[in-house]
């Protein structure tokens, strides 16, 4: 054993000596808030189902990083079965994502890119989700659109959370965190704050 410490001794030496690996530098990610530190604000309260009855009401948040909007409404069809299994949820869900198409079509947004759609859990309840890329037309402005869409309490209930281009690194623990949260305070009733920094 002795007598393979000087070949290993050298070894080591000539191997510190090779020409260092250049590493690419990596590519900028957007600060992203760390879970705990998004204050939302609630702003105000909407009450649709006096243009078009069965709109029901959305409850308006924001924070540093964007805007939530909450919406609770029954489309005037009765009962909606918990989660996404109604045999006439993807037709409303189609739908949330046209509204967006049709919102371009008429020249409010220069841009419209639908991203995949999937199906999560979260605290228990389960939403089908989108994510769209949005370009204001007036402002060319872009920003990152998410829509979560469930049944809940035999209405649908829909979050609709819009970020600044591009969005942070974090968005899906962000946009997680405020729906938990929301689920158990209750969707009906509006916060002031969530008990969290702003930072």
């Amino acid at each position: 054993m002795t007598k393979l410490w000087p070949a290993l001794l050298a070894a080591a030496l000539l191997s510190g000596c090779a020409a260092p690996t250049a590493t690419p530098p990596a590519a900028p990610v957007p600060a992203a808030p760390a879970a705990g530190t998004v204050a939302w604000q609630y702003v105000r309260s909407t009450w649709h189902e006096a243009r078009q009855p069965g709109l029901g009401i959305s409850h308006r948040y924001q924070s540093r990083v964007g805007w939530i909007d909450v919406y609770l409404y029954d489309m005037k069809q009765g009962h909606w079965q918990a989660g996404v299994g109604d045999p006439r949820f993807e037709a409303q869900f189609q739908s949330s994502v046209e509204e967006i198409r049709l919102a371009g079509a008429r020249g409010l947004y220069a841009e419209v890119e639908v991203g995949p759609i999937s199906d999560l859990r979260i605290e228990g309840q389960d939403f089908r989700r989108v994510s769209l890329r949005i370009v204001h037309a007036v402002t060319r402005k872009a920003y990152e659109s998410f829509t979560f869409l469930t049944a809940r309490n035999g209405r649908l209930l829909k979050y609709r959370m819009s970020f600044d281009a591009p969005a942070p690194a974090d968005v899906d623990a962000i946009a997680r965190e405020f729906i938990e949260r929301n689920l158990r305070s209750g969707p009906d009733v509006p916060r002031a704050a969530h008990p969290l920094v702003d930072t």
